[in-house]
């Protein structure tokens, strides 16, 4: 399928070195209102530039769009796509505000079009053989998940010199103005939505925990910079999220069930290391005294809850960047090019989009919404089942081979 990208900055040199896992997807062009930015682009990946957004989308040919654009443009880009007659998939949050998204779903809808949404992790490895786990009852029934989408205090870090392999700068001051929890709850939201079915209410808090980010934004121009959210799912699973610039780095999960724990590492990585407890906590392993050392050895330390049995699964061969972000990038629009292809719904579209933006926008602006919160979005895809689910995965061969090429050195 013929694609085109808007906007060249940072994240869109993930999507460029991830295209690579995707042959079948043919980049035609790119636009960006900075012309700076274009020429950048062009000349480290050799990208044909089209010198305004109007004539990609006539002239180009391509029939989906990427828009890879900074959020407060998300919509204005992605309702251009769609009127234009392109399929489209955004870089999150679909929409700064709830309506916004609600007419994008309308219009993709009423015009057939297929629209989705990053991020897609919830299609790597490590979530799908968790929720593998899940399904097919290794730890009983889930009662309780507790997620963590902690970045630590970046603004403390250098983070002016960061730096994508092209060379676009780090946007830090979008970032600080948006916030950490509309940039990245939906990585852990998407993951229990896929999981558990729909959220049917929501208990939020949020709060900007530092006046200066090192930008010279003043206070008002800045996002919360912390939310804690409790979620009650559909099926009955109830789930807290946690997501920040404040806390030490921390992008853990643990799904905690009538007959175990289920640990993950870090949501950011399709390799990332899941272990398995009992309902107590303690070691699962064979024979029993060593658990009861490794207990001890546990006790007190910070990573005492990978203290526990690794569970094998299956990586991908898929190339990633050699950063923290190590995730395919383009499979969310790989996925959603094959099913266009294939003439069948995306499983994970539009109601899902919309689902995990609304989640997003009421979390990272909790004050403005009355607790608890009932979403008006739903989506109806039912959860993962023990016979696989997350189907889309198996498009273009990445399960059952090493997850070990990595590429680019960007920090961040």
């Amino acid at each position: 399928m013929k694609i085109a990208i808007v906007g060249c900055g940072f994240v869109a040199d993930y999507y460029m070195l991830t295209l690579a896992n995707h042959p079948e997807l043919e980049l035609v062009g790119a636009f960006d209102r900075d012309e700076v930015a274009r020429r950048r682009f062009a000349a480290h990946f050799g990208v044909t530039m089209f010198d305004s957004f109007d004539a990609l989308l006539s002239t180009s040919g391509a029939e989906l769009l990427l828009n890879l654009t900074n959020p407060s443009s998300h919509y204005d880009v992605t309702k251009a796509g769609l009127l234009a007659g392109l399929h489209v998939y955004s870089e999150k949050p679909l929409a700064m505000a709830i309506a916004e998204a609600e007419e994008l779903v309308s219009i993709a809808r009423e015009r057939g079009l297929q629209l989705a949404a990053a991020p897609c992790s919830y299609l790597g490895e490590a979530a799908t053989a968790l929720g593998r786990e899940i399904a097919t009852g290794r730890i009983g029934e889930v009662r309780l998940v507790y997620a963590e989408m902690e970045d630590g205090m970046v603004f403390r870090e250098r983070h002016a010199e960061w730096q994508s392999p092209s060379g676009a700068p780090w946007p830090s001051r979008d970032e600080f103005a948006v916030g950490a929890t509309l940039e990245h709850a939906g990585y852990y939201l998407s993951w229990l939505c896929a999981f558990f079915g729909p959220v049917v209410e929501v208990t939020a808090f949020a709060a900007r925990c530092f006046d200066d980010k090192g930008t010279g934004q003043p206070p008002e121009e800045l996002a919360n910079d912390l939310s804690v959210s409790c979620l009650r799912f559909s099926s009955g699973v109830v789930a807290r999220l946690s997501c920040g610039l404040v806390a030490p780095k921390d992008r853990s999960l643990h799904v905690i069930g009538t007959e175990g724990i289920l640990s993950l590492t870090e949501a950011w990585d399709y390799a990332s290391p899941i272990y398995l407890r009992d309902v107590t906590g303690h070691w699962q392993t064979r024979p029993a005294i060593l658990g009861k050392v490794f207990e001890r050895l546990a006790r007190g330390r910070p990573l005492r809850h990978w203290f526990g049995r690794r569970l094998a699964y299956a990586r991908g061969s898929a190339r990633v960047p050699g950063t923290s972000s190590r995730m395919d990038f383009a499979r969310g629009p790989a996925v959603l090019a094959a099913a266009v292809e294939a003439g069948r719904p995306l499983e994970f579209g539009a109601d899902f989009a919309l689902h995990i933006t609304e989640l997003a926008l009421v979390a990272q602006n909790a004050g403005d919404y009355a607790m608890p919160y009932r979403p008006r979005s739903t989506f109806s895809r039912p959860p993962v089942s023990a016979g696989g689910g997350l189907q889309d995965l198996e498009h273009g061969g990445a399960v059952g081979k090493r997850h070990d090429r990595t590429v680019g050195e960007a920090p961040r």
